[in-house]
């Protein structure tokens, strides 16, 4: 699934994108969101604009992410758009050396793009070719992020990482599949493990392992609305998350508030 990197489209105005429910922090900062060409990880690319942080929007497609970016652009935030497939690692690493010649350097990392496949395999059904699109685009893309960023947030003794796993990789979901069940696992032990190795130059590595979100995709999972429904009657609230949820709780771990 490779696809040849992209590095095309860069805007820069200086006006914020929108104001964020969140405080914005005193200096504006670089930040690398992938998975941004759509939903989740789109709406957290907008909230870090949105404060006046400069974004590099990573997709696969390269539309995806011109989307994106010519979204927070054409509002007044700083954005560009590359394409690259995070199992590559020479993709990856020429995503993140972009994004440090256009803006300078890089702050944060928000590893949130994934994919799970079939909604639901048997194990022993699973192809190994979709075992491994599972993992290239959760597990292997999540470190090869990280494996690029971290010496240049070593060499600022600062930065902020965020990873994105899922409440699947804490118990087994009946929705979704051991590929995926298995790499949100990884994403968490990962994380613990960046945390630790990496705490002492001043970095800090967070997980995030959201539920359902609502959208089209979770009615995809549950087989169309009525079952997301009788889902929701199951929930304390009364609701699924929103996506605005996801993207204040990653705004605020990626912030200074965070730090304690």
């Amino acid at each position: 699934m490779s696809v040849v990197a992209s590095f095309g489209t860069r805007c820069r105005v200086g006006l914020p994108f929108r104001i964020n429910r969140m405080s914005n922090p005193s200096t504006p900062r670089v930040c690398i969101v992938t998975g941004a060409g759509r939903r989740i990880a789109q709406g957290i690319a907008e909230a870090f604009a949105g404060q006046g942080d400069a974004v590099s929007v990573i997709d696969l497609m390269q539309e995806r992410a011109n989307e994106t970016a010519k979204s927070i652009c054409d509002a007044g935030g700083k954005a560009i758009a590359i394409a690259a497939d995070l199992g590559d690692e020479g993709q990856v690493q020429r995503a993140v050396a972009s994004t440090i010649e256009a803006f300078g350097h890089v702050d944060v990392l928000i590893n949130a793009a994934g994919g799970y496949g079939k909604a639901f395999r048997a194990t022993h059904e699973t192809p190994v070719e979709e075992w491994d699109l599972v993992f290239d685009s959760n597990l292997k893309g999540t470190f090869l992020f990280a494996k690029a960023v971290l010496p240049h947030m070593m060499a600022q003794n600062s930065g902020c990482i965020v990873n994105f796993s899922s409440n699947a990789g804490r118990q087994t979901s009946p929705l979704l599949g051991a590929s995926y069940t298995a790499v949100k696992a990884g994403v968490i032990g990962f994380t613990r493990h960046l945390s630790q190795e990496y705490g002492r130059y001043g970095i800090r590595v967070n997980t995030i392992a959201p539920g359902p979100v609502n959208g089209d995709r979770v009615d995809e999972l549950m087989g169309g609305r009525e079952k997301t429904e009788a889902l929701i009657q199951q929930i304390p609230l009364g609701r699924l998350a929103e996506p605005e949820d996801i993207s204040d709780a990653v705004i605020f771990l990626a912030s200074d508030k965070a730090v304690s």
